[in-house]
């Protein structure tokens, strides 16, 4: 699964012999390798021109979601893991007018022969290996879905929303599948808006029955999208299931009981409980230091406004997506199953960042602190939950503030004030997922800088700018082996910092998360996945 393990933790402490270096030996243009001139590469693999997806391993196979190779298809590849020869592609088919062509950018997670994965068009899947694997059209792609156990379209029967394409790589515990839907504002306002839309919901593994969701309402108080994944916690011998929203609110569910009896296709009507969230657009405007409520009320905008049907809560946005009317309850048929029970709840925002002063991009102004969302992942460690803020980058400037939280998961209820362990506000915002390894925390912001800090205390030991890598938003980073592998660089995952390798090589990093698995490293660089293992002067 992404990240190896349900804690979602980008690190391994098992992983050994990985190299400190190596060389690529990518062509000027991008699209040949030299193999003569690479260093510490087991394979190489041609993927698509775009791969938001991350490589994950299981039983001699490696698995990416990409693009295709030339086609622009949502693609699953399937690739030996001693070879790097392509095994089979799964092709996700494209619902008429649904879905931009990024690929597939959900991590696969694999389960005996069964594979799991959110489509970019809002659809969970679950895949018969066997089938696939085995069927003679298999490297061609063609009658992918014969392959297919079940499909749950979220996007026609929750009616989900996703800006972009869905990425949520799932969760498989227990019986179930818990799943991020994704559902948020289309940046086109004449795409339809879910605001009642589940946002977390669970299947059967088996089956793929619809058997829980929230009841957050979490569409109202997002701005564009949801892109986190959930993770597993175990406290003190209790598991819970890790949510972090479009809201910046990181919750922690109970898992559901697969004995509970569940009607299928059952629907109830459900409306919402308010406050109605009013989007006021300052693109090229100033707000002149003024909140959201006080810029409403010195520019008098309820005066031009309809009898509101609710409580108005007032937020800055570059470029207004669809929004809620504001004289009328908003109502909507949500699936009639039990609600996924809530343990605890934390807001990773602070006060002073969800109402300061906002420029919106390209607008005078600083771009610092400024509402966002939660794009990564929680991860937990050693009984700490660890969150990070930073969200779509056209929300407000690329050096707008982040802000990183770390939980303490044993307390219940709204543990904003009484939950917080520690907290690090000298980043920019990220949308990557951190590492934990030996006691220190490493995260990439969106300006392409790393920071170190103690995870027990939050203290910072150093940041590096990747200079190779600057402007890149969501570079990701893996840490095993006491290295931190991050763009082009490996640098040593200690207290002290230390650069091990800086590649010379005209690539563009991928958004992908690399993975280490049997001591070799997978990371994405240009169009090409690369296997890289201490061979010494051997060639591929």
């Amino acid at each position: 699964m992404w990240g190896g393990k349900p804690g979602r933790n980008m690190a391994s402490e098992s992983e050994k012999g990985l190299p400190a270096g190596y060389a690529l030996g990518v062509d000027t243009d991008n699209d040949t390798v030299n193999l003569a001139t690479t260093k510490n590469i087991k394979w190489v693999a041609r993927v698509g021109g775009k791969t938001f997806g991350s490589p994950v391993v299981s039983q001699g196979r490696v698995f990416l979601g990409t693009t295709g190779v030339p086609s622009t298809n949502a693609t699953i590849l399937c690739l030996d893991e001693r070879t790097g020869r392509e095994l089979g592609r799964f092709i996700c088919r494209r619902p008429p007018g649904r879905g931009e062509n990024w690929g597939v950018c959900s991590t696969p997670t694999i389960e005996g022969d069964r594979l799991y994965v959110v489509t970019p068009y809002v659809e969970a899947l679950c895949v018969d290996l066997n089938s696939w694997l085995n069927a003679p059209t298999a490297a061609s792609g063609a009658g992918s879905d014969q392959h297919v156990v079940w499909r749950y379209d979220m996007a026609d029967k929750l009616q989900s929303v996703v800006d972009h394409a869905a990425s949520c790589s799932v969760l498989v515990h227990g019986d179930m599948v818990y799943v991020c839907t994704g559902n948020g504002r289309y940046k086109n306002k004449k795409q339809p808006f879910s605001p009642l839309a589940p946002s977390y919901v669970a299947f059967n593994k088996r089956t793929g029955q619809l058997v829980a969701r929230d009841d957050e309402q979490l569409g109202e108080q997002t701005w564009r999208g949801q892109w986190s994944s959930p993770s597993l916690a175990v406290v003190k011998g209790h598991p819970q299931i890790l949510f972090a929203g479009g809201n910046s609110i990181c919750y922690a569910f109970e898992p559901v009981d697969s004995a509970a009896p569940v009607a299928p296709d059952r629907w109830v009507t459900n409306a919402l409980r308010g406050p109605i969230v009013s989007f006021i657009d300052v693109e090229n405007k100033d707000t002149a230091g003024l909140t959201p409520a006080e810029y409403a009320r010195q520019f008098n905008l309820l005066a031009n406004m309809p009898k509101p049907a609710l409580p108005l809560e007032f937020r800055f946005s570059n470029r207004i997506a669809q929004v809620t009317p504001v004289d009328a309850v908003p109502a909507a048929k949500v699936p009639d199953v039990p609600l996924l029970k809530k343990i605890w709840w934390f807001d990773c925002l602070p006060p002073e960042y969800r109402n300061a002063p906002f420029y919106s991009h390209q607008c005078k102004g600083d771009g610092q602190p400024h509402p966002c969302d939660i794009v990564s992942t929680p991860v937990f460690y050693r009984n700490r939950v660890y969150v990070a803020i930073g969200g779509d980058p056209n929300h407000g400037l690329q050096n707008s503030r982040g802000y990183l939280v770390c939980i303490d998961p044993t307390q219940t209820g709204d543990i904003t004030r009484s939950g917080k362990v520690w907290s690090y506000d000298q980043l920019n915002a990220t949308l990557t997922t951190m590492a934990i390894a030996d006691g220190l925390v490493f995260v990439i912001a969106e300006n392409s800088v790393v920071h170190c800090l103690d995870a027990d205390t939050g203290q910072s030991y150093w940041s590096y700018e990747l200079k190779s890598d600057r402007g890149l938003l969501s570079s990701a980073l893996v840490v095993a082996d006491g290295k931190v592998f991050v763009g082009k660089s490996v640098l040593a995952a200690d207290k002290t910092l230390k650069v091990l390798c800086t590649l010379d090589a005209k690539t563009t990093t991928s958004s992908s998360t690399p993975c280490v698995a049997n001591s070799a490293l997978y990371i994405v660089h240009g169009k090409w996945l690369w296997a890289i293992y201490d061979k010494g002067e051997m060639k591929p």
